[in-house]
């Protein structure tokens, strides 16, 4: 069954994860480029908080789409949903994002 990119059904193994995440934040590099670069040239002006707002709207949807791959990858290894509340720490999101990805799959 092939699992979809949004869902939160489902598991996903360390290989997976990484490379979603990696998709997510080069996505999200990219429209923050694209949109810098387009609003600075605009031949009306240049609308730079437009750049930035498009890049925060894209951002906030891309941060739910990675929790949804986290509870995929928390599921896959055996730990409980709400352990995705650290993500809300700061400086603890990126120790518990590094172990998640590199924490072993429960066997079945």
């Amino acid at each position: 069954m092939l699992n979809s990119f949004i869902s939160s059904e489902g598991r996903i193994g360390r290989f997976a994860f990484i490379l979603r995440i990696a998709i997510l934040a080069a996505i999200v590099y990219g429209v923050w480029m694209w949109a810098s670069h387009f609003f600075a040239h605009w031949h009306h002006g240049t609308f730079g908080t437009l750049a930035v707002f498009m890049t925060i709207v894209f951002g906030l949807i891309a941060s739910f789409i990675g929790l949804m791959q986290l509870l995929k990858r928390l599921r896959d290894m055996g730990k409980a949903a709400y352990n995705t509340l650290w993500m809300f720490v700061p400086g603890v999101n990126l120790l518990f994002l590094l172990y998640v990805a590199v924490a072993p799959s429960k066997g079945e």
